[in-house]
């Protein structure tokens, strides 16, 4: 397994321990990866722990629902304004803030369905929609489509077939194999956002 996804394992592993089923948290805010590597974890040793695996999924399901819906109200209510002062505290997190809201145009409320599996600026998806006038109500309805995938589709996939083939020989090697195919891919995906934006910036000026 890749040294970076053992540390996250070991991660995992100590934040079930602590936090018990409250390790939902921060596996699902706080990964900041294109793939809920974290929550794929947390889900593959969920029976080890004792955890129930419905109550998870129905508990991360309301704490990514609520982020999402949280930081659309941020981009709704605090505008440009706010973006202004972000950018002048925190210029990493308003770049992020600023390339979601950039995935989001011309691309429909689909986006912020599947804009959440892009590295870092995935994690800004609520408030990139509402800087690009996505109406609430559309935010809604996909934003449930993509927590959906994530949390039961990436989740009930890790822990039913995961753990029946996690003590198979080739296992630590087809994880590292999803790893590297994942990153190049989402890797990819930013840098052709990044160009369709300067394509399109061009095009305006």
């Amino acid at each position: 397994m890749p040294s970076s996804l053992q540390v996250l394992w070991n991660t995992i592993l100590g934040w079930t321990e602590q936090y018990g089923y409250h390790a939902v948290v921060p596996t699902l805010v706080a990964d900041p990866a294109g793939v809920p590597w974290a929550w794929i974890f947390l889900m593959l040793i969920a029976g080890e722990a004792k955890l129930n695996v419905v109550i998870m999924l129905v508990y991360g399901f309301a704490i990514l629902t609520l982020v999402d819906h949280l930081l659309y109200a941020v981009g709704y209510f605090g505008g440009r304004p706010l973006m202004a002062k972000i950018t002048n505290r925190w210029p990493k997190i308003a770049a992020a803030m600023t390339a979601s809201e950039d995935a989001m145009k011309g691309k429909g409320a689909w986006m912020v369905a599947w804009g959440r599996y892009l590295p870092i600026i995935g994690r800004w998806v609520g408030t990139g929609a509402a800087l690009a006038n996505v109406p609430y109500l559309r935010f809604a309805i996909f934003d449930a489509i993509g927590v959906g995938v994530t949390v039961l589709g990436f989740g009930a996939t890790a822990h039913f077939i995961g753990r029946q083939i996690i003590d198979y020989p080739w296992f630590p090697q087809a994880v590292m194999g999803a790893y590297i195919f994942t990153t190049v891919a989402t890797t990819l995906l930013v840098a052709y956002g990044i160009w369709r934006a300067k394509i399109r910036k061009a095009a305006q000026s």
